[in-house]
């Protein structure tokens, strides 16, 4: 934390008001992902189908990663670096995974193995997601990221439930 303080030019006491442990500070801008995500989401459009709300919600959020390039690499080295992060990591996976079970779960709550349906959805996203930043990370930085994001949603749009699209 000194380093970040320093870095910041500010003190370490200033860091700690605004981030209660370095895992906070690490995991500040999946926490701002989640928010575009949640933004997107709960401005839906009048006969939105929950599929494509989902598209443009994570290309948004692809968007805002690309756009915090630089410190999203940062963040991913560290992460990557700590077998303690890693395992918060599943936590904020769970989070992403709720908020598309939430937005999912209705549309199939009628249907035979909805529950079935909708969680194999969710985590497609999830992991769609995860794939996306672990491969543009850690060798394709300079890559779209946007046109991953496309290409990764079209190779999952077979998870979708009918319902849902």
């Amino acid at each position: 934390m000194d380093d970040v303080a320093r870095a910041a030019g500010v003190s370490r006491r200033t860091i700690y008001r605004y981030f209660e442990t370095k895992d906070d500070l690490v995991f500040e801008s999946p926490r701002q992902w989640l928010e575009v995500l949640n933004g997107v989401l709960d401005a839906r459009s009048t006969g939105e189908s929950t599929r494509d709300l989902c598209h443009r919600a994570l290309l948004e959020v692809a968007r805002f990663i690309q756009d915090d390039a630089a410190s999203v690499l940062a963040g991913f080295a560290v992460l990557t670096s700590s077998p303690s992060l890693l395992a918060r990591h599943g936590r904020s996976d769970a989070e992403w995974t709720t908020r598309y079970l939430e937005l999912i779960g209705p549309d199939v709550a009628d249907e035979p193995d909805g529950a079935l349906l909708a969680a194999t959805a969710a985590m497609s996203l999830v992991a769609a997601q995860n794939a996306l930043i672990a491969i543009w990370a850690s060798g394709q930085p300079e890559s779209d990221l946007m046109n991953m994001t496309t290409i990764v949603l079209d190779q999952i749009d077979s998870v979708w439930p009918p319902r849902s699209r």
